[in-house]
């Protein structure tokens, strides 16, 4: 060693000496007393200040420090937990954020502002750790003005002024990850969606096949976990992932290399073990607005519309990022070769989109629009297929029905006509969402079937004009004649009346619907504007109303039929001759947003009805999300200028409209109905997703609150009498298909507690 090097090691180590009798005073903000009552005498203590550290020749993260306070003590019993459990409540009362509470290590650090950054960039102005290690027991207190991302390399080396801690030598990175700086998020890479619609609820789709049936009830075997944490996405903050697999053992594998791997998903999926067999998928979905990622590993089906990750991102001519593609309107042309050609294509979406009737064969046009939404932009395509050679199609399938009044029906429907585009689907569904597939299209159409519980035929058969572009606009004139059974009240039980029910009632599930028989005919016209959210329809009804009588108690688990199911109430007989004004206004996506509807029906003996009343009723419904909660409200109004016939009344009562009184309690000519419910999403209980196999199935908790009243037009003086009612509910599911459980008291003595079930939203 030099006679220099010497004279400057002993010059450090007389001030080493000098500074181990100074006392720990508090002269700034990240400065803590070492002050603890009744502490043993320390072995060391050290104040290494600027000069001292300087002296030493230390440079970056020591040139950020002003002050090092450290003391050494024998680790006698009991010392570092009363430390730990002094200086921890100290500093946390003057807001000390806890970096580690344990292994023998306790960390603090106080955040304030960089004096050579602006006031939104903070630096640490203290930092005090707790240290159990190598039988003895630390004190360490550092002032100054640290940028955070050095933190970890300050303790780290603390050694090259002659601190020699090992316990701080091997901190975790991952415990300084929220100090360190993140880069830029980039441009995610554009999500791909289509709008179409999608095969029916009940269907077969096990997890092996390629391509899921179009009937029966869909089954899927797949799993399902919630991650909470900090990750990223091309630079994006993700805090929660949802895992889906047809194994636990590989959701344990994912949810383990997301804890312990990179922070980064895309690192996350690239690190899993592919499997080379068909069907076996790796898919990773983004929304970088909401910072949610979703994974699928494994043989498991595609979800509902389940969007698809492009490998380029899109951008406007301007330059702004495009995050969503959604694709609408096409019937022949697969997504798949949509997909494949924008990703071949430029990244500016308007010569994308301009290039893909180039690319895709069997494609005419595909139109543009962007519609923004905060800092989301959508591109909405519109696909425009070419005519096919052969335009004119004949379809048919049989058609199974059930309920309680025709018992089971056979029968068989057909439909024919000239297309637009790819012919209407011919799959043999036992349940048809709509009474003919195809609206928008010129046809012929019918359905004939046989009632085996009354021993009646029935039939249904008509034809329709339309002119109009698909996803643009629509005009419709419709003509049908039929014999066909029809439901009371309609408008306040949606979706009961749709054949999809057939299933549910073969199963034993209560038909909440009373019938009767319709016979006639009736000419409807039907308009659509090109926003979609408009419809309009326009009809002349000329037909007779007769009741019909339940002929079978009969249900897949009443074989012998020794329960009996509700009776079916007569109605009033009679011709019927009216016109009918229908507007409907929607902005519903997922059972979310505004549906209003707004009709007059108006018959008149003069045209050689028996029946004569004008009715109006004001539909108002409306369903708002609040985070992963829901609001959904109703405001019914219903008026008669006369009487109404049994099957026209306002009718209230049952589930989804007054819970706490019987089905069709209340009836009447004029009325009015107001509902209101909360559902509260409930967290995942432990397992609770892999319960029955259901995949990604939200629970619910419903409170809910019902008032309405019914009257009739010939009483003399209406007083204002609303029945009420309030209950709590538990729903699965919450968009096509749900499964409700009510309890629900009315606000009078002599009603009791009343429990129902339901399978569809109410409104």
């Amino acid at each position: 060693m030099s006679t220099t090097s010497m004279k400057k090691y002993i010059f450090i180590v007389l001030l080493l000496l000098i500074a181990s009798g100074l006392t720990h005073a508090s002269t700034t903000d990240g400065t803590i007393a070492f002050d603890y009552p009744d502490a043993p005498h320390a072995k060391f203590q050290f104040h290494f200040t600027r000069e001292l550290i300087a002296l030493a020749g230390t440079t970056a993260p020591f040139n950020t420090v002003s002050d090092i306070y450290f003391r050494t003590y024998d680790a006698e019993a009991g010392i570092f937990d009363r430390f730990v459990q002094y200086y921890g409540e100290t500093l946390k009362a003057k807001n000390w954020q806890s970096l580690q509470e344990d292994n023998g290590v306790h960390l603090y650090v106080l955040e304030g502002s960089s004096a050579q950054n602006s006031q939104s960039d903070k630096a640490i102005s203290g930092i005090f750790a707790v240290v159990e290690s190598d039988s003895d027991v630390y004190l360490l207190n550092i002032v100054g003005n640290i940028p955070p991302q050095q933190i970890r390399q300050l303790l780290t080396n603390l050694g090259q002024i002659g601190i020699e801690i090992s316990a701080l030598k091997s901190l975790e990175a991952q415990m300084f990850q929220r100090f360190e700086k993140p880069p830029k998020p980039m441009s995610a890479p554009t999500l791909l969606r289509t709008t179409g619609k999608q095969p029916d609820f009940f269907r077969v789709a096990f997890s092996t096949k390629k391509e899921p049936s179009r009937f029966g009830f869909s089954f899927s075997r797949s799993h399902n976990a919630t991650r909470h944490g900090q990750w990223r996405y091309y630079g994006h903050p993700i805090e929660q992932i949802q895992i889906r697999s047809d194994s636990k053992e590989r959701i344990a594998q994912i949810s383990q290399a997301l804890e312990k791997g990179s922070t980064d998903i895309e690192a996350v999926i690239e690190s899993l073990p592919s499997v080379n067999t068909s069907g076996y998928k790796k898919k990773l979905i983004v929304h970088t607005s909401e910072r949610l990622a979703m994974i699928s590993v494994g043989h498991i089906p595609d979800h509902k519309n389940e969007p698809f990750m492009l490998a380029k991102r899109f951008r406007t001519s301007e330059g702004e990022p495009i995050h969503e593609i959604r694709i609408r309107g096409h019937q022949d042309i697969h997504l798949k070769d949509v997909r494949k050609a924008l990703e071949k294509g430029p990244e500016d979406i308007e010569k994308a989109i301009g290039a893909l009737p180039s690319e895709i064969s069997g494609l005419e046009a595909a139109r543009l629009r962007i519609e923004g939404e905060g800092a989301q932009r959508t591109a909405i395509v519109t696909i425009v297929e070419q005519p096919l050679p052969s335009r004119f199609y004949f379809d048919r399938s049989p058609w199974i029905g059930f309920n309680r009044v025709t018992g089971w029906e056979l029968g068989a429907r057909i439909d024919s006509g000239f297309r637009k585009g790819k012919r209407p689907n011919t799959s043999y569904n036992i349940s048809v969402p709509s009474e003919f597939r195809g609206d928008m299209l010129s046809k012929f159409f019918g359905r004939v079937g046989y009632g085996f519980g009354n021993k009646q035929f029935y039939y249904r058969v008509g034809s329709r004009v339309t002119w109009g572009e698909p996803d643009s606009w629509y005009l419709g004139l419709t003509l049908q004649y039929y014999r066909a059974t029809s439901v009371i009240a309609p408008e306040l039980f949606p979706f009961y009346d749709d054949t999809d029910m057939t299933i549910l009632r073969v199963l034993g599930m209560p038909d909440h619907q009373n019938y009767y028989l319709r016979e006639g005919d009736e000419v409807a016209l039907q308009w659509r504007p090109i926003r979609q959210r408009h419809s309009f329809k326009l009809a002349r009804l000329a037909e007779s109303h007769d009741s019909l009588q339940k002929s079978t108690d009969w249900h897949f688990f009443n074989w012998r039929s020794k329960s009996e199911v509700r009776e079916n109430p007569a109605v009033t007989p009679g011709r019927m001759r009216s016109f009918l004004f229908k507007y409907d206004y929607s902005t519903r996506h997922n059972f979310l947003g505004w549906h209003n509807t707004f009709f007059v029906e108006h018959s008149d003996t003069a045209i050689g009805s028996d029946f004569d009343f004008t009715r109006y009723q004001l539909h108002l419904r409306y369903a708002h999300p609040v985070g992963r909660h829901q609001i959904r409200t109703r405001a019914v109004g219903s008026f008669s200028t006369a009487p109404l016939p049994i099957q026209r009344q306002f009718i209230i009562g049952g589930p989804g409209l007054l819970n706490g009184y019987p089905l069709y309690a209340f009836a009447g000519d004029r009325g009015f109905l107001f509902n209101i419910e909360y559902l509260f999403h409930l967290p995942a209980l432990p397992n609770w997703k892999n319960v029955l196999e259901f995949s990604d199935v939200p629970l619910f908790l419903v409170l809910f609150l019902d008032a309405g009243q019914a009257w009739n037009a010939s009483e003399e003086k209406y007083v204002f009498e609303p029945k009420s009612n309030a209950g709590i509910g538990l729903q699965l599911g919450e968009t096509d298909f749900i499964l409700r459980f009510n309890v629900s008291k009315a606000f009078e003595a002599d009603q009791g507690i009343r429990f129902n079930t339901a399978w569809f939203y109410s409104f």
